[in-house]
């Protein structure tokens, strides 16, 4: 259910809330080590919105980015920005977080159909890679190559690995990282807050996620020779068996083709006072400025393991007006 039926909609008559579209807020307004605000701009012109307290939920890419604009954030690159430090916390824009997808292809038997209902059954085996300290930390989903989801953007996500094969007659078992090792970053690109952000995920660098990745479409290989396959598949597309046979072509094979999800979290985490990259304590306050929260996926330490982050969101958001409500 969308949150703005569930949530919003329901409070359109307050008094206390005003809803605003085309709004770009700037940065957030510091002063004594508090935020008292925001600076916003809207049909050319920039003004500030005066507030006892500010809460941020612009996601994993966007709140970092104001965080850091507003001066908050690794000292050195906020120098090389340009924007004076108004605290220091070196982990604003770090441990981002984003669920990435191999996938092995197969063209379907002729007189298979494809077509499914909305709300079709997805089949995915949730499993734990060998030697993975975490449970459940692979997935393993079958589904068409097509994706019946609407694309934001034309053409980014319909680079189908089918060969020669027409698109919708081909399938796939995708292969999800679950819990990656590996983290990427979110940094600035211009002191102007209208430049959107550079980001990277920095995906497989890790030498533990290259792996599982690696063996999980191995085993996928292995699936799609098996009886519960043999009516549905007739040939595998991708990879061949010449990508196969080792990691050296396999590995470059799986970071050439790999997708990502829309899952993009961690930036602000949350963290103990020992840890120095935590940006946010247990009550999602960010550390060293008083009167200011994050409430988003930017805050989860750890990426959820294999799902969406819509529910995990908002309950975070539930819980943040919990506890602002409580003093």
């Amino acid at each position: 259910m969308s949150t703005a039926l569930t949530h919003l909609n329901p409070m359109r008559h307050y008094l206390n809330l005003t809803v605003r579209g085309g709004v770009l807020v700037r940065k957030i307004v510091i002063k004594d080590g508090r935020a008292v605000g925001v600076e916003a701009e809207s049909g050319g012109t920039v003004f500030q919105v005066d507030a006892d307290r500010v809460v941020l939920t612009s996601g994993a890419i966007r709140s970092p980015q104001l965080l850091m604009l507003s001066g908050i954030g690794p000292e050195d690159h906020l120098r090389q920005s340009g924007i004076r430090t108004v605290h220091h916390l070196p982990g604003v824009g770090q441990h981002l977080m984003n669920h990435l997808s191999a996938q092995m292809t197969f063209k379907v038997k002729d007189g298979i159909s494809l077509a499914t209902d909305r709300d079709a059954v997805h089949f995915a085996l949730h499993y734990t890679a060998e030697g993975s300290s975490a449970v459940n930390d692979m997935v393993l989903r079958s589904s068409t190559v097509v994706d019946e989801r609407q694309e934001h953007v034309a053409g980014v996500r319909t680079k189908y690995l089918s060969g020669d094969v027409p698109p919708e007659l081909a399938a796939r078992i995708s292969c999800t990282l679950g819990l990656p090792d590996g983290s990427g970053y979110v940094r600035l690109a211009s002191a102007d807050p209208n430049i959107q952000p550079s980001f990277n995920y920095c995906y497989l660098q890790h030498p533990n996620d290259i792996r599982r990745v690696r063996e999980g479409l191995r085993l996928a290989v292995r699936l799609l020779k098996s009886d519960a396959y043999k009516d549905v598949a007739d040939y595998r597309i991708h990879p061949t068996d010449d990508v196969l046979a080792n990691d050296d072509t396999l590995d470059p094979w799986i970071r050439q083709t790999i997708g990502t999800a829309r899952h993009v979290s961690g930036t602000c985490k949350m963290g103990p006072d020992t840890d120095p990259m935590a940006v946010v304590d247990q009550y999602c306050r960010v550390k060293g400025v008083q009167g200011l929260w994050v409430a988003d996926a930017s805050v989860m330490p750890r990426i959820p393991r294999s799902g969406g982050a819509h529910a995990t969101v908002i309950m975070i958001g539930e819980r943040v007006v919990d506890w602002i409500a409580a003093g």
